[in-house]
């Protein structure tokens, strides 16, 4: 998103001093992918997928498939941050085409090929998880992930701690926080009950039940 998010403002800049004509799909098509964020994460699925879709075809108005690439891997971050399986196969078929070094490292990075993904081309918030995660310390993932600023990168990272490194209580309780915090309802849940799974597999079964409860009282 890189990219997409630094034409955006360099069409806002051109706004503000010449008359020069913006491109509709640079807003439309950033606004929309925002919204299918949102969505997403709030649980409300059938919306999500409407923004997302208008996105692309927003996007697809340019041509530009780096982009178009782009708002793929965004959506596959986000179903990442949330637990989820992908499909791939509609950034691969883009990436066939053409690629760059930022599309490809994020998703090696997301695809858990931490050994290939080169750090210089990854999104800054996440180069030094991908350096912990190469040295398989626990302690140093963990304070790594917790430092990541932005709320949805946080969910990401430990979204994919969760699927190739034990993920331990602090990250957990942090990423339940953080969704609560932004209101993302599915979110929530998600790492609410990742939570009270790991409480029972420590035979925790007080702090288990107490998430199950909250659990229960949001359905």
């Amino acid at each position: 998103m890189k990219k997409f998010i630094t034409l955006l403002l360099f069409c806002l800049l051109l706004a503000g001093c010449s008359s020069k004509h913006i491109p509709d799909w640079t807003y439309a098509g950033y606004n929309q992918l925002e919204d299918f964020k949102k969505a997403y994460l709030a649980g409300r699925e059938k919306i999500a997928a409407l923004h997302f879709a208008k996105a692309t075809e927003e996007i697809k108005k340019s041509g530009d498939l780096d982009v178009l690439a782009q708002a793929h891997l965004t959506k596959y971050a986000v179903q990442t941050a949330l637990l989820e399986r992908i499909d791939d196969s509609c950034y691969l078929k883009i990436a066939a085409v053409q690629s760059t070094p930022e599309n490809s490292n994020y998703y090696d990075f997301m695809k858990g090929r931490f050994d290939q993904a080169d750090t210089r081309y990854l999104p800054e918030q996440y180069r030094n998880i991908v350096d912990a995660l190469r040295r398989g310390n626990k302690t140093d993932i963990t304070a790594e992930g917790l430092k990541i600023n932005d709320p949805l990168s946080r969910l990401i990272a430990v979204g994919i701690i969760i699927q190739y490194e034990e993920c331990d209580e602090k990250l957990l309780q942090n990423a339940a926080d953080t969704a609560s915090r932004n209101g993302w309802k599915k979110a929530l849940l998600v790492y609410l009950e990742k939570l009270a799974d790991y409480y029972k597999m420590k035979k925790e079964a007080e702090k288990e039940d107490r998430v199950r409860k909250r659990i229960d009282l949001m359905h």
